[in-house]
This record gives C-alpha cells, sequence and structure tokens, in this order.
C-alpha cells in the first residue's frame, strides 16, 4: 500500500508541478499579450492627438486660403473696375474730341478743352492706381499659393496617418 500511495503523490506531485510550469508560461505569456496591447493602445493614442493636431492645423490653415482667396478676388474685381472706368473716360476723351471739333463758340471749345484735360489727368491717374493694384494683385496670387502650398502639404500630413491607420483597420 504504501507502494501505491508512493506512486498516488508521486502522480500529484508531477501533475502540480507541470500545472506550476504550465501557469507560469501561461502568465507570461499574458503578461506579453498585454504588453503588446499596452503599447498599441499608447501607439494609437499617440495617433490620435497627432491626427488631432494635424486635423486643426488644417482647418487653420484652411482659413488662411479662404482669407487668401477673398483677397485675391477682390483685388481682381477692383482691378476690373479701375480698367473699366479707364475705357469710360477714354471714350469721354473721343467724345469730348469730337464735340471740341464741331465747336464754334470760344467759351464752349475752352470748357470741352477743360474737360479733355481733367479727363486725360483722370486716365493718368487710373493708370497708376491700375499699376499698384496689378502689383498688389501679384502679391496677394503669391500669398495665396504660399498658403496653398501649405494646405497640401498640411493635407500629405494628414494622407500620411491615414494610411498608416487603414492597416491597423484590416
Amino acid at each position: 500500500m504504501t507502494i501505491r500511495k508512493a506512486l498516488i503523490a508521486l502522480f500529484w506531485l508531477t501533475f502540480a508541478a507541470t500545472g506550476f510550469a504550465q501557469n507560469r508560461e501561461s502568465d507570461s505569456q499574458t503578461l506579453r499579450e498585454i504588453l503588446v496591447e499596452i503599447q498599441a493602445i499608447h501607439d494609437d493614442m499617440r495617433v490620435t492627438q497627432r491626427t488631432q493636431i494635424v486635423l486643426t492645423e488644417y482647418e487653420m490653415q484652411q482659413s488662411v486660403v479662404n482669407h487668401a482667396t477673398e483677397n485675391v478676388d477682390n483685388a481682381r474685381a477692383k482691378l476690373v473696375d479701375i480698367q473699366r472706368d479707364e475705357k469710360l473716360i477714354a471714350s469721354d476723351v473721343e467724345h469730348a474730341e469730337d464735340q471740341l471739333s464741331e465747336a464754334s463758340d470760344p467759351d464752349e471749345k475752352k470748357h470741352i478743352a477743360e474737360v479733355i484735360e481733367r479727363d486725360k489727368a483722370n486716365i493718368a491717374a487710373a493708370k497708376i492706381e491700375e499699376r499698384e493694384r496689378t502689383t498688389s494683385l501679384q502679391q496677394m496670387e503669391e500669398r495665396l499659393q504660399t498658403a496653398q502650398d501649405s494646405l497640401d502639404n498640411i493635407q500629405n500630413e494628414l494622407n500620411a496617418i491615414i494610411a498608416r491607420l487603414r492597416p491597423s483597420a484590416k
């Protein structure tokens, strides 16, 4: 009977030892899996934070681009207005010159000549303003292009973040 008891004790001892060894190994494996999961959560949080920052940058830069676009459109409209005014004044000068050639009264001729001189001065002033507005428009277009380039860079960064997220979502 003692041999039987000894064999049973040996069996239980062997079973318990393998059970402890398996328990330690499975605990170690579980801890490794938990660590990997925590690292993945940490990486996801960093990506989420970076994504939020880049999205905020994108929104701010989009606002800058919208404002610059508005400035360019306004400058372009003012330039078109000045050019239209120049043409109208030039037409008035032609009309006044025709009137001058047909006028016979010296006072009327003098008055028409004064109108012509004033209109020619207005055309000269309009040409100066047109040059200034053209320069201003070019500067605004350059600022818009710079802002758009910056927005494109932020968009590329967002696309890269999204591309990194796609494989982990599968």
